[in-house]
């Protein structure tokens, strides 16, 4: 798919799941002092790329 979205995409860097940051397909852990992190729902990762 070659068209590009206005919005920002992150991306998983242990399996390459990508969707938009921030969306509802991505989960969330609190790990304080860090407040909550981004979590790859296919492979549980917290190693994720935000770009745009």
């Amino acid at each position: 798919m070659s068209t590009r979205s206005a919005s920002r995409q992150s991306r998983c860097l242990k399996c390459g799941f990508e969707a938009d940051s921030g969306s509802d397909e991505w989960n969330r852990v609190d790990a304080p002092p860090f407040r909550s992190l981004t979590q790859c729902p296919e492979c549980g990762s917290t190693d994720v790329l935000s770009r745009s």
